[in-house]
Formats: C-alpha cells, structure tokens, sequence
C-alpha cells in the first residue's frame, strides 16, 4: 500500500505538549517517509494596528519572539531521531485560517495537535483534512479501535490503519441502529430513520442479523476482533460507554456528511467526551 500522507504538520499556538506532538510526529514521518512540518501560530489581538502604525521597538520584538520560538521548537527536535530536515513555519493570526490556508492545495496532509476543544471543533466542522488529536501522553500505541458502518469507505480505513500502525492490536466495533437504505432516497434528499423506532419488527430484526454477518465477515476479511453493540440507551450513550471502558488508546474515525453515524457533529460528540485520543481520516 502506498504511503497515505506525504506530509505531516504539528499545528502549535503554545509551547505544552510539543514533546508529545514532536516524537509523535517524528517517528510517523520516520517511518512513512513524509517530510515534516512545524506550524506554530500566535493569535494577534482583534483589533491589530496595522505596521505602519507600529514602532521598530515593536516590530523588532515581534522578529525576536519568532526566532526564539524556533529555538525552541529545533531544540527539542535535537533531541529526537529526525531523519529530514524539517520545516518552522511561525506565523501571526488565527489557527483556524491558518490551517485552512496552509492545506488548501494540498489533500495529502496529516495535522497533528493537541486536544482543544473549541478549536477542534472548528477544524473538524470547517476543513477537509485528516487531524491526530492528542490528548495523552501514549509514546506509542497498543490498541487502536475504530467504529465503523461497514461500507467501502470503512474497509479503506481498516486498511489505511493498518498501514499507519502496522504493530498495533486493531479492534473494530459497529451498531447497526442507523443504516442508509436506498429506499429512504428522495432525489437529492436522505431520510435517516432510527432502525429502532418506527419500522416494522420482523424488519428491524432481518436488518440487524443481517448488518451482524456483514460484521463478522469484515472481521475475518481483516483478522480483526470487534463487539457488534445492543441497544441499551441512546446511540451516542452507547457508543460513548464502549468506548470509554475499551483498552483502546486511540480512537480512529472518519466522516461521511451523507451518514447520520459518521457525521462531523458525531465525531466531535465523541471527541470531547472521551479522554482518548484520536485520528480522524479523511482519505
């Protein structure tokens, strides 16, 4: 399989964590022969005076603070196996566009950070990229789990992880309450209705044994484990709780807008209300 990412970008906007972030990134750019890439941006204020408004005194320290944060950054990646040179980028304005403006010609990219809750949501809602989002202080990873909804797109990713984490334990894990049925098109418009609610019994259980075989073949297909899940609440309730008490240190994910479960809203519902870490591939 060829190599997913050609380049992987640490996105900084304060020094904590950059020893995580940097081995992390360091040892995936190692190993998948990407080049690697430091992106640090300080938020200038609201209402920024433009330059011909500032002093020399000012503009001067404002070259300082940049090159000390470059110190700062080649300095830890002294310490650390780096197979390229790697590029510092610093930069003045908003994270968010920032990002934007860095991946708009590139699809290849894989953006790593730290856990922000309302700048990941931003980056997740707003942008087309894949983000590793990180949370702990894992130097590697043992047990990868993804939830998946058994269509082409999540045999790609079962692969694609595969490929980025050769040596860890992959588990898989599907609810089969939410399905996309061709019957629910209406031209342009999908109607997603909960298995569980409003369509006839003796269906919902032909669909859910059905939805079951699919999951253990897919198993067996990629010689993974994995929990087909029972209702017990509410769809995120239940999937919140699985994952919380897995042994997976990473949660791995990928959105599909057309699918109610992989939505964007979904991935971040989750996002923030597990404390794991997570890779979100959109591949």
């Amino acid at each position: 399989m060829n190599h997913i990412f050609k380049r992987v970008v640490v996105v900084l906007n304060q020094m904590d964590n950059i020893d995580n972030l940097l081995e992390k990134a360091v040892n995936f750019s190692n190993q998948h022969k990407t080049t690697l890439e430091v992106l640090f941006v300080y938020e200038e204020p609201l209402f920024k005076l433009p330059d011909y408004f500032l002093s020399y005194a000012k503009k001067s320290q404002d070259a300082l603070y940049e090159h000390r944060i470059k110190d700062k950054i080649k300095d830890k990646l002294k310490e650390l196996t780096v197979s390229k040179e790697v590029i510092i980028s610093v930069l003045i304005g908003n994270t968010l566009k920032q990002v934007k403006d860095y991946g708009k010609y590139n699809t290849d990219i894989l953006f790593i950070t730290s856990y922000h809750k309302s700048l990941d949501t931003k980056l997740l809602h707003e942008t087309p990229h894949s983000f590793w989002i990180v949370k702990n202080s894992n130097k590697s990873y043992k047990e990868i789990l993804l939830p998946i909804d058994l269509k082409t797109k999540s045999r790609e990713v079962i692969t694609a992880t595969q490929h980025i984490f050769p040596t860890a334990k992959i588990g898989v894990v599907h609810d089969y309450r939410f399905t996309l049925d061709n019957s629910l098109m209406e031209g342009n418009h999908l109607h997603i209705t909960p298995i569980v609610s409003g369509i006839d019994r003796g269906m919902h259980i032909e669909q859910k044994k059905r939805q079951q075989e699919l999951f253990e073949d897919c198993k067996s297909n990629f010689n993974v484990t994995g929990d087909f899940l029972e209702e017990k609440r509410g769809l995120e309730e239940d999937l919140i709780e699985y994952i919380h008490f897995s042994n997976a240190e990473l949660i791995v994910m990928y959105p599909e807008e057309i699918e109610l479960f992989f939505s964007s809203d979904l991935i971040i519902e989750l996002l923030h209300n597990v404390s794991k870490d997570f890779l979100v591939l959109n591949i």
